[in-house]
């Protein structure tokens, strides 16, 4: 991971312009994005990302580093605030929309997450195949792969990393009990100045729910950092092969996830769930990196819709893969 890392938090520092003022002027054109998508209208205007720094950051409409690098990110991402908490539920794929029967697809297969980010730090947590998990984290010495020769299942992460990618800490678990459509609950919080806190639930809306596990990153010690974006996406960039995911095989589109009660909460303690008192953008994946017409829509997020599991409007929406 810490190759993937480091090469997508020194993009992410190169474009960090160009991130804060797409935040600053994109709100004018959130009309446009609407009038542009009627079928399935973003609540917020839109930024195509290929690049994606995925398990890595957030970075946005930076030109691709070749073409083995424009795997992109689609969901939504608030910013020109300082973020310390963000939640959500993500639903696992369906296997006819992620199959899972062979060491390619599960190669393929994007990560799914909810986290804090900024130029050169991200505190996150959401779910990966074994194979992603290897790939962007390394061979564990333990954990829920191990022993694993078809990594057909996937497996809960959350992860810090700081410094441009320098130091990486983070904590893995096998989603057992849980099966396509099933949701996860994701709490990543951190306290100014500390450790990041984590909170992983298998399936908390069933009956009863499953035991939260919770761990901090890292188990001993602190650190200061500015988390400047929360994020909530799929992200196809450490995929492999490292490429964008194409039309959906149809005839239809197929929706991959869905995020639900979701949540961010600002440094200065307001509270909001992806609609808040922040800047907010859809982030969509086009074949080039480029919006339309000069890109075809991969995968985007709907609009924005109140689950009614608690937090009020704007706290779900679902990533449908276009075809």
């Amino acid at each position: 991971m810490r190759r993937r890392i480091t090469r997508a938090f020194v993009a992410a520092a190169a474009a960090g312009a160009t991130v804060t003022t797409l935040g600053l002027t994109a709100a004018g054109s959130a009309g446009a994005a609407t009038a542009a998508h009627k079928a399935f209208a973003p609540s917020a205007p839109v930024i195509s990302t290929a690049p994606c720094s995925g398990a890595s950051g957030f970075i946005s409409n930076a030109a691709p580093f070749s073409l083995a690098d424009t795997g992109g990110c689609a969901g939504y991402v608030g910013s020109q605030r300082d973020f310390r908490y963000a939640q959500a539920i993500i639903r696992l794929p369906q296997t006819n929309v992620i199959p899972l029967t062979t060491l390619a697809e599960t190669a393929a297969a994007p990560t799914l997450y909810v986290g804090l980010t900024s130029g050169d730090a991200e505190a996150a947590a959401g779910f990966m195949t074994c194979a992603n998990f290897r790939a962007q984290f390394g061979v564990p010495l333990s954990g829920p792969c191990v022993g694993v020769t078809a990594p057909l299942i996937w497996v809960a992460v959350g992860w810090v990393a700081l410094n441009n990618g320098a130091t990486v800490f983070d904590e893995s678990f096998p989603l057992t009990g849980v099966s396509p459509g099933d949701g996860v609950e994701f709490q990543v919080y951190y306290p100014a100045g500390g450790a990041v806190h984590f909170t992983i639930t298998r399936n908390p809306t069933g009956v009863p729910p499953g035991p939260p596990v919770s761990f901090q990153l890292p188990a001993s010690g602190t650190f200061n950092a500015v988390f400047n974006h929360a994020v909530a996406l799929v992200d196809y960039s450490a995929s492999t092969p490292f490429l964008t995911p194409g039309p959906a095989t149809g005839p239809l589109d197929q929706r991959i996830t869905q995020f639900q009660m979701g949540a961010w909460t600002t440094v200065s303690g307001n509270h909001g769930t992806f609609v808040g008192p922040w800047t907010l953008n859809a982030a969509d994946v086009t074949n080039n990196g480029t919006p339309p017409p000069g890109g075809t829509i991969n995968v985007e997020p709907a609009y924005l819709w109140n689950d009614g599991l608690g937090n009020g409007f704007g706290d779900a929406f679902g990533v449908w893969w276009r075809v």
